[in-house]
């Protein structure tokens, strides 16, 4: 083959690669597009969680600390 040859099929091949890749970018575009029109774009606001009162806390901190204290006491 000559080289006039090889470098006209490179070119065929560089442009059919380049556009495939352009034709797929441009229909994820569209899809992309349609999609997020179809999806509403806000998502409605759960309820925040309710705080632990503070007595509950205690209670395992002291829960906690008693089974420590045993723990270290039995070794």
């Amino acid at each position: 083959m000559e080289i006039e040859q090889l470098l006209t099929q490179s070119l065929q091949l560089l442009g059919l690669g380049m556009g495939a890749v352009f034709i797929i970018l441009i229909l994820l575009i569209g899809l992309i597009s349609i999609v997020s029109k179809l999806v509403p774009a806000e998502v409605p606001a759960t309820p925040a969680p309710t705080a632990v009162p503070p007595a509950a806390n205690n209670d395992h901190i002291a829960a906690i600390t008693a089974a420590v204290h045993q723990f270290r006491k039995s070794r």
